[in-house]
């Protein structure tokens, strides 16, 4: 805890020994505020301008809004991640582009998620790079027309290369054209439950989708706490979190509780550039391989840590929620 929040939760325990018990509730609940006080967490979105599911624009377009109102209401400074190829539907180009353009009015900000959400894993390198440079082309153009500049880089799946020669490689070509890297560490496997809640959905089973949105916010919760204590075990202090979620007709229905959750637990809202002007947050990425872990875990890599070990002990979805999902999938058409 900071030196100014010591001395404040001291001096409110001291006083509450003079007073009476309801002072020393009141006392009590200061010191906590004061420790809670010192939370901030970056919010940002993956895979704009929608995860769709089958939805028609019309209901993409209805969702998408609430998504963004949501976060608007709390004047979050998100930065969200766009999939170009997802804007190039027959007969509905501008009407995607301007989905996007509704998050930049709501004073948000838009970064590259490559064109074609293409994981590093099964990618080879040159057509990692070209994924970025397609991925970019209507984003930059947005983002110039508001004197802006496009800066921000996620990788799909958050896999950052198979190797540490691919991996390096990979973040100088991006070094090269003006991106940075965007981390995160809270994930709480939203995509499973929204792929739950997408076929729930269409059996019109809306008892099944309000059980569904209560495990989805128990384990959001649970996943939050994880990562809070994986900062103090790394840190020995909370950095700011920097929180990953996906544009998906769960999270447009979920994001009110979702940030009321974590402004419950005394997170404030910042920009990723505040998040990751922590010092913590320059410490070295250990992980090399396959999957896409939080960044909390990359850094336990660093030191010598498992990182199968910290992903088996995530809180995770429900039974009952993967296997909607597993079922969901196992129904779906191929993409094309």
């Amino acid at each position: 805890m900071p030196p100014t929040h010591r001395r404040l939760a001291s001096a409110l325990l001291a006083f509450a020994l003079l007073a009476s018990p309801a002072a020393v509730l009141l006392a009590e609940r200061g010191a906590a505020s004061a420790v809670r006080s010192r939370r901030t967490v970056a919010v940002t979105v993956d895979d704009l301008p929608f995860v769709a599911y089958g939805l028609p624009l019309e209901a993409v377009r209805k969702l998408s809004r609430e998504l963004v109102a949501s976060l608007a209401a709390r004047k979050v400074p998100a930065v969200a991640f766009v999939n170009e190829d997802r804007l190039f539907v027959r007969g509905e180009v501008d009407e995607r582009i301007a989905l996007l353009t509704e998050w930049l009015d709501a004073g948000m900000e838009l970064g590259n998620h490559t064109f074609g959400h293409v994981g590093f894993t099964a990618t080879p390198l040159p057509k990692m790079k070209d994924a970025v440079v397609q991925g970019e082309v209507v984003t930059r153009g947005l983002l110039a027309r508001r004197g802006k500049t496009l800066r921000w880089f996620r990788h799909p799946f958050t896999q950052t290369g198979p190797t540490k020669e691919a991996k390096d490689a990979f973040e100088t070509f991006l070094a090269e054209r003006g991106y940075t890297v965007a981390p995160f560490s809270i994930e709480h496997e939203d995509w499973v439950f929204a792929s739950a809640d997408a076929k729930l959905a269409a059996e019109r089973d809306e008892a099944g989708r309000t059980r569904l949105l209560e495990a989805y916010l128990e384990n959001f919760e649970a996943r939050v706490a994880f990562y809070e204590e994986r900062s103090r075990a790394l840190f020995g202090r909370e950095i700011p979190q920097i929180h990953l979620a996906h544009a998906n007709a769960l999270n447009a229905r979920a994001m009110p509780y979702l940030l009321e959750r974590l402004e419950r637990r005394g997170y404030a809202f910042v920009t990723l550039d505040e998040a990751l002007a922590d010092p913590a947050w320059k410490s070295p990425d250990g992980y090399v391989g396959k999957w896409g872990p939080s960044w909390l875990h990359r850094f336990a890599a660093a030191r010598g840590e498992d990182v199968r070990a910290l992903f088996r002990a995530e809180p995770e979805a429900p039974t009952w929620v993967a296997q909607l999902d597993e079922a969901r999938r196992a129904a779906a058409p191929a993409a094309p």
